[in-house]
């Protein structure tokens, strides 16, 4: 069966059905990856995967990098479980455990971001714990030509707690990379806002008040519904986003309900470039 990619009628993403991700092509890798490029995010349904199946599933789009934690839900090093699951003690199983998640990239924080990642849904709550996803080269093309002329040239600081879903929750002492606010995909030659209201700090150059202000419009204007895909999780789902041009966040839950996702993270040989 030949593989069939449907957009999800968001401002971003498609469904990518047509392909068990167990049986992996040369030609069926082409393929997701040209629509991860195109659609930034690529959803398949009903797949049944191990870990190893899942790890090899993500080498169609790059290296695997380690996980920072290794889960005893999984023991792998190159799988993140992501899970409010906890042990006899109350300590959790898995990273980012509970609630709602402010908008971020992953480790926008560090000198060399990750590319994308693929996340494999085990168990989810019957309400909540949604996946929301905002269009960042959309954003930016949908801003004023004196607000892209005001960004031109600018870096910012980011910076993270690896326990932390809102910005009050961070350690300033955290790691930090400083990052154009404006990068550029180099498949693409597209141009995409790089910033969040989670990691970004501040943008360098600027007095604090004014950086402050900018920041805040910026975070507002990309967290717009117009520019999002907001994915509503249903178990057997593995999904594949640009960690590049796609901010993400995640809706409340309750900590009453399993959650369970396993993740990839697809590592990238550049750095982010405006």
């Amino acid at each position: 069966m030949p593989i069939t990619v449907t957009p999800t009628g968001a401002a971003l993403g498609a469904f990518v059905t047509g392909f068990d991700a167990r049986q992996i092509t040369a030609e069926d890798a082409r393929a997701l990856n040209d629509a991860f490029l195109k659609h930034h995010v690529i959803v398949l349904r009903d797949q049944h995967l191990t870990d190893a199946e899942q790890v090899e599933f993500g080498k169609c789009f790059g290296e695997i990098e380690k996980a920072r934690y290794i889960s005893p839900l999984s023991g792998r090093d190159d799988i993140m479980v992501i899970s409010n699951i906890r042990s006899d003690d109350g300590k959790p199983l898995g990273q980012l455990p509970d609630g709602e998640m402010s908008f971020h990239f992953d480790r926008i924080h560090q000198a060399k971001p990750c590319r994308g990642a693929a996340l494999y849904c085990i168990e989810t709550p019957s309400e909540g714990g949604d996946t929301c996803f905002s269009n960042m080269v959309m954003a930016y093309e949908a801003l004023p030509e004196a607000t892209k002329a005001k960004l031109a040239g600018k870096v910012a600081v980011n910076s993270f707690s690896y326990t932390a879903t809102s910005r009050d929750m961070k350690d300033q002492g955290g790691p930090r990379a400083t990052h154009p606010i404006v990068r550029t995909i180099p498949e693409t030659g597209k141009k995409s806002l790089y910033l969040c209201r989670l990691m970004t700090d501040r943008i360098e150059g600027m007095p604090e008040a004014e950086s402050n202000a900018l920041l805040d419009e910026l975070c507002d204007h990309i967290e717009n519904p117009r520019f999002i895909y907001q994915h509503k999780w249903r178990v057997g789902d593995i999904l594949v986003w640009d960690n590049r041009c796609t901010c993400h966040a995640r809706t409340d839950f309750s900590g009453a309900e399993r959650r369970l996702m396993k993740r990839v993270t697809i590592g990238d040989n550049a750095m982010p470039m405006a």
